[in-house]
């Protein structure tokens, strides 16, 4: 008995078992698997039955701050043969031969202490080309806005549960 408090100290205290784990950074996150990532949002928010799948990842750019990433992409996304179902795998579908093509621009941070959720704002609309003289339609080139300043997260911690709450504040500009 008296093995199993020492046991349980030792464990309190952080000695045996190991303290609570320090959160990194995820820094192996791809921007093409962020990328999907935010496809897969949009998916789920759209109000329509196509699945859109990444056609072309055109640009982005990775910040990484105190907790965690966050990514600003701009992306093209197409329609796929596949339609919503408890059952699609975005992998199997195939393009949709004169599929919609969608122009899309996300923000995504990706924080340490919840990496399986991260924060995402994705924006698609429909592909607008330009036609030159040459006849050959071409799309301007745009790069996705720099963050000026690192995200501003607020966390509140709701004893005495370990849950917590989080919220990105994005800077709006005018």
């Amino acid at each position: 008995m008296a093995l199993f408090l020492v046991g349980a100290a030792l464990v309190a205290l952080g000695i045996l078992g190991g303290a609570f784990p320090v959160l990194e950074a995820p820094s192996s996150l791809a921007p093409r698997d962020v990328a999907r990532m935010a496809v897969e949002e949009y998916n789920q928010a759209t109000g329509i039955q196509a699945v859109f799948r990444l056609l072309k990842l055109r640009n982005t750019h990775k910040t990484k701050f105190e907790w965690g990433v966050h990514f600003s992409m701009n992306f093209t996304v197409k329609e796929t043969l596949c339609r919503k179902t408890a059952s699609y795998d975005i992998v199997d579908c195939k393009y949709k031969p004169n599929g919609l093509v969608r122009d899309c621009s996300a923000e995504m941070s990706v924080l340490n202490f919840m990496q399986d959720s991260p924060l995402t704002s994705v924006n698609c609309n429909p592909l607008q080309r330009t036609s030159n003289p040459g006849g050959r339609n071409t799309k301007p080139a745009s790069r996705p806005r720099e963050v000026q300043a690192s995200p501003q997260i607020y966390v509140e911690h709701y004893f005495p549960s370990a849950f917590s709450t989080a919220a990105l504040m994005a800077i709006e500009e005018e």
